[in-house]
């Protein structure tokens, strides 16, 4: 299934106890249509707050249904800050997580003097002019394999490395746009990586900066985890 969802009205994707997730609602949701409780397997595991226009996630079932019902069934009983986008039946061999080859992201920022209050949940609000061309620079020092322990939350066992494809910062209007595509990424590194970009860029300091805490491999050296409000899965490449 390809789902859209909006995060601000959830604690995350993942189950967790006495919380409201997106997983546990769609996971509900299957239940009442299969009579059956049903696990979804999923992509990437979004944090309280962040959104996603095409996350995928995939689940195992006997029912004779196909994904177009599934679809049309799934948003009739779903609250509206969910949507399955498509749904279609995929081999057995797939895994929404590992088959994924790469992950595209993308940040967004408002610099507006004032920003409108149906906005507060779905950008970062920085009260000043940003330099996109000094964004720009940074974002390509992070582009290739790097140990990326400076700007994530590693859990035991976590491997430290990832490749990011692409990483290009564009200014619209009041907006600014940030687009990351990697292989995979470390938890709160997306968010990690703006707010040091942001801080950096706000003192005027060089690129090169950047590169130096890359290779210190220290969570103190980089800056401020920006909030989720911003973040967007926008789409999983197989």
């Amino acid at each position: 299934m390809e789902i859209a969802y909006d995060g601000s009205h959830f604690s995350g994707w993942q189950i967790q106890p006495n919380a409201v997730t997106v997983q546990g609602v769609i996971e509900e949701s299957l239940g009442r249509i299969l009579k059956t409780q049903t696990a979804l397997r999923v992509a990437g595991r979004t944090d309280t707050g962040v959104h996603a226009i095409g996350q995928i996630a995939s689940f195992k079932t006997s029912s004779r249904m196909t994904g177009n019902q599934f679809k049309e069934a799934l948003n009739s009983v779903l609250p509206e800050r969910i949507r399955i986008v498509d749904a279609y039946e995929v081999s057995s061999e797939f895994h929404p997580r590992y088959s994924a080859k790469k992950r595209w992201y993308r940040y967004i920022i408002s610099t507006a003097p004032i920003l409108m209050p149906f906005f507060f949940n779905y950008v970062l609000w920085v009260k000043r002019r940003v330099d996109a061309t000094l964004l720009n620079e940074y974002c390509g020092r992070i582009i290739g394999q790097h140990d990326f322990r400076s700007f994530a939350t590693l859990g035991p066992g976590d491997v430290p490395y990832r490749e990011i494809y692409e990483c290009e910062c564009t200014k619209k209007n009041d907006f600014v746009l940030i687009d990351i595509t990697a292989n995979a990424f470390l938890r709160k590194m997306i968010r990690t990586l703006i707010g040091t970009f942001l801080e950096l860029e706000k003192k005027k300091k060089g690129p090169d900066r950047v590169t130096e805490i890359l290779e210190m491999h220290t969570r103190a050296e980089a800056g401020a985890t920006a909030c989720p409000a911003g973040l967007y899965l926008v789409k999983v490449f197989y």
